[in-house]
């Protein structure tokens, strides 16, 4: 598989990156200091816009809602940025009891933008784009520092926690009930999710590197491990045939997952990358972020997917 294109962060303080996504005609990469940082860069890597929010701190997660590029930060507080010009209005996302909302995690659901935050319980929030308003729902069986995922159904939101032993729980979207689903000892520790139009698969901070197949109907799950000294799925994606993992090792690895016979193939990145974070995909492009070593700068990683140049 040829890599198409790659690039090393240019900055030192470009390295604790976070998040990865596609929108707008423009690939961002979050990264995750004070103030937050994100870079707009063009699809061939030649161009890079960087957009620092003054008043922000600790950027987590980012998501595009077809208009708007959408930035989650550690201080509590969600940020709309219009793609071509950079502006950017910013909303407070406050817990109802005073702790530090800590906001770990974001995707939109095609109306709605859903927010996973780091309090003790943890807890979502449920926020309309047009005007910042938001629903608080209080997540009493989720401890602090657990809300890592989110993946949308048709019908619900699953929030996968970092647990041992494993859980997640499903959110009604239209009353907001809460139902926790215990994975088990095995099935722990969940970074990552995806719904790929059948199941909810999960992606685990687990050694070998594990998956879980989660049915949003019966509510039955498998786990496949990868091989024995795999490690750490930190990204999870699908782009409408194959599940893709990146993994938080050196080097970073890359694995090309078959949801329907669990059959995998790896693809292991050059030495300059490694820990992979975050992934995202937007037509033929799989894109990867590393985080390389900590607080050194990190990599951006694309691959293309076009039919006859998959491994």
């Amino acid at each position: 598989m040829p890599v198409t294109r790659s690039l090393i962060l240019p900055e030192p303080e470009q390295s604790n990156v976070h998040a990865v996504e596609v929108g707008g005609g423009f690939v961002w990469a979050g990264i995750c200091r004070a103030p937050s940082l994100l870079l707009r860069l063009t699809e061939d890597l030649r161009t890079i816009t960087p957009i620092e929010f003054e008043h922000e701190a600790g950027l987590h997660d980012l998501t595009f809602d077809g208009s708007y590029l959408w930035v989650a930060h550690s201080s509590g507080h969600l940020s709309r940025l219009h793609p071509a010009t950079c502006e950017y209005e910013t909303y407070s996302i406050e817990a109802s009891d005073g702790q530090r909302n800590f906001l770990y995690c974001l995707t939109h659901d095609g109306e709605c933008l859903w927010t996973g935050s780091y309090t003790d319980p943890g807890r979502l929030f449920r926020v309309d784009p047009v005007d910042g308003s938001y629903d608080e729902i209080v997540l009493p069986e989720v401890p602090n520092h657990a809300v890592r995922a989110l993946a949308v159904t048709p019908d619900a939101l699953w929030i996968g926690l970092y647990t041992v032993p494993g859980r997640v729980v499903r959110i009604d979207r239209s009353t907001l009930r809460q139902h926790p689903i215990d994975l088990g000892d095995r099935n722990m520790l969940c970074t990552s999710a995806v719904y790929d139009g059948r199941f909810v698969w999960l992606g685990l901070d687990t050694m070998p590197a594990r998956v879980v197949r989660l049915d949003p109907e019966t509510l039955e799950f498998d786990g496949f491990d990868l091989w024995p000294d795999s490690s750490c799925v930190r990204g999870l994606t699908f782009d409408g045939r194959s599940l893709w993992l990146g993994l938080y090792t050196e080097p970073g690895e890359l694995v090309r997952f078959d949801p329907e016979t669990a059959d995998y193939e790896r693809y292991v990145m050059p030495d300059e990358f490694t820990n992979v974070r975050d992934l995202a995909i937007k037509g033929e492009t799989l894109w990867a972020v590393t985080q390389n070593v900590r607080y050194e700068p990190s990599g951006l990683y694309a691959l293309d997917l076009k039919d006859g140049e998959q491994p």
